[in-house]
């Protein structure tokens, strides 16, 4: 009994020790292994019209097809984005770093920008704002010297980050051919391994499943709505660098308590310090009244009833996520919220079960 308790011990110690050893081994690719997976689950409808077109035993060729049109679809715009990305961002660099330098002298020597209706705005919210102690300048000059800084610090780990781009677009296009053919038995071999019911394991993957589909449809599709529609905006008024200022504005987009506005502010702001008021109201009125407010009408109904997760919970597990884990936690924290909502449904009804039953 001794020998197999120490051999049991033994045996879970290795395999805790090699499945922390390929997680670090896998590490580097976290980023391309998720979004094929997330990719997968979002395309399988696809997948398995193309496989029984092609026919169910000739598993290669439709998962060829398949990687091929997401490839196309989402991977090929991707790489073609980021490329404009990183060609523009060498060009605004130093635009950036000029203005910065400006709004820090406004803010501290008190210089006057061109454009008579800036200096409206300024000296109608002095009132308001000197009821609570604010300074109008601090916070223009904190809005657009958080943002001047995002975009510099970005365009200064641009050799660095795009090498991973690339090489986790590669590992994502590779790993989606495989998760496209054996993806199915390799979820049902890891089911079999977990010690639960058969009707909770099917709760558990159908709440993930619904989860990462609407974080994809409720955030992704959501931010990138607005910030395609945000550079519209910017093509409008003639911004030097749109491509740039819409990638900005779909990360702002994604990170809850942000939004698009932590953008498409400071460019309305930049437009009324050096005279172009007219590009600025615009600006402000397409961001406020089109970019944000797109928001409030599409997010209920791309995931309308689908999520059983709580909006709090998703919430907060979208904002802490990213605060833990970086992009990934996008994904990763309202699975873990999920997850932690179906253990609890689990244990209730158990539980609930355990004391109905007759002693």
């Amino acid at each position: 009994m001794k020998q197999e308790k120490l051999f049991r011990y033994f045996f879970v110690g290795v395999f805790i020790f090699l499945l922390f050893q390929i997680l670090h081994i896998l590490s580097p690719f976290y980023t391309g292994i998720l979004g094929a997976l997330v990719l997968v689950l979002i395309f399988y409808p696809l997948h398995r019209f193309i496989l029984h077109r092609v026919g169910t035993n000739r598993s290669n060729l439709s998962s060829c097809i398949s990687t091929a049109l997401v490839t196309l679809v989402i991977v090929v715009p991707v790489i073609f984005s980021m490329w404009l990305f990183i060609r523009e961002i060498s060009r605004v660099l130093p635009v950036l770093e000029g203005f910065g330098d400006t709004v820090r002298n406004w803010q501290q020597e008190g210089i006057r920008f061109n454009g008579s209706v800036f200096k409206e705005i300024e000296s109608a919210l002095s009132g308001v704002l000197g009821l609570v102690q604010t300074n109008f300048q601090e916070i223009v000059s904190e809005l657009i010297d958080n943002f001047i800084n995002f975009l510099t610090q970005v365009g200064k780990n641009i050799p660095k980050n795009a090498f991973l781009f690339f090489v986790n677009m590669m590992v994502m296009i590779f790993t989606l051919f495989f998760l496209f053919r054996d993806g199915p038995s390799l979820f049902h071999r890891f089911k079999e391994l977990v010690p639960m019911d058969e009707k909770h394991k099917d709760n558990i993957s159908h709440q993930l499943y619904i989860t990462v589909t609407s974080v994809v449809r409720g955030v992704f599709i959501v931010a990138l709505t607005q910030a395609t529609l945000a550079g519209i905006g910017y093509l409008v008024v003639g911004a030097t660098s749109p491509v740039v200022l819409g990638f900005a504005t779909l990360l702002a987009a994604i990170i809850p308590l942000i939004g698009p506005a932590a953008v498409w502010l400071p460019v309305s702001c930049y437009y009324f310090m050096q005279g172009f008021p007219g590009r600025g109201i615009f600006l402000l009125v397409w961001g406020a009244l089109v970019v944000s407010l797109v928001d409030n009408f599409l997010r209920p109904i791309l995931i309308g009833s689908r999520t059983k997760l709580p909006i709090l919970f998703l919430f907060f597990g979208i904002l802490g996520g990213i605060k833990v884990y970086g992009l990934m936690g996008i994904f990763l924290g309202p699975l873990v919220v999920a997850l932690l909502i179906a253990f609890i449904k689990i244990y209730r009804e158990e539980y609930s079960q355990s004391l109905n039953k007759p002693e």
